[in-house]
């Protein structure tokens, strides 16, 4: 009994060392199959990589490079004869239409206004003293009409000029003194009578400021005779 039993302990070590010198030839094995898949040991190498194929590379060429030699060639290209298409000649009915009559507008004719001229020259008197003026007053005044003679009221007088070295500047309408007339106008120039030579002037104005009459200077003279100037207007046309 004792025999048997140490020949089955024999048996069982001798197939322990055969399965692991097994075990080591089989982990040998996959390792060489691992590390080169394409040895001869491996019963299912992979597929082979085909080789890459290299491309020859693309060299730029000028497109339009001429060669060394180029002689230009006449190609005669085919004569294209036109074929007329059919037309359409329209009908043409005449219509008549009236233009209308221009309307002609007249411009307006701008209005020149009258002129007035002195009327008998320059005159002088004494102031009568039964105005209260006497000798203690010196102006100038008149009479404005039209070619008929008939007033005329609303005019511009200007009395202007220099007289003792002070400027003078007066205006009044023709028609406010009714002494000299309908259309008459009266300046007081100063407190007593005085010489001056031809240094104050008359004018007419339209109401609108417009020009009538030319300046029409005068004297003055220190005599209670001839303290009251006179200048009277006439339309001329």
């Amino acid at each position: 009994m004792a025999r048997s039993g140490r020949s089955s302990g024999v048996v069982w070590n001798l197939l322990t060392v055969l399965i692991l010198v097994g075990a080591v030839c089989v982990l040998s094995l996959f390792l060489m199959i691992f590390i080169n898949p394409q040895s001869a040991l491996n019963p299912f190498p992979p597929p082979t990589v085909p080789v890459l194929m290299v491309l020859p590379t693309a060299s730029p060429t000028s497109a339009n490079q001429l060669p060394p030699t180029w002689t230009p060639t006449s190609v005669q290209l085919p004569t294209e004869t036109p074929t007329p298409e059919p037309t359409n000649t329209p009908t043409v009915t005449a219509t008549f239409y009236v233009l209308p009559s221009p309307t002609i507008t007249p411009t307006p004719t701008a209005t020149k206004p009258p002129e007035f001229l002195l009327s008998g020259g320059v005159q002088y008197d004494r102031a009568g003293p039964t105005t209260g003026r006497g000798c203690d007053w010196m102006g100038v005044g008149g009479n404005v009409v039209d070619l008929d003679g008939n007033p005329v009221q609303g005019l511009t007088v200007l009395l202007g000029g220099e007289y003792e070295t002070k400027a003078v500047n007066k205006t009044t309408l023709t028609g406010t003194n009714l002494d000299y007339g309908e259309g008459g106008y009266e300046f007081t120039i100063a407190d007593d009578p005085g010489p001056s030579k031809e240094t104050l002037y008359v004018q007419l104005f339209t109401p609108d400021g417009k020009t009538v009459s030319p300046q029409y200077f005068f004297r003055t003279y220190d005599d209670c005779k001839q303290n009251l100037i006179r200048l009277d207007f006439q339309q001329s046309q």
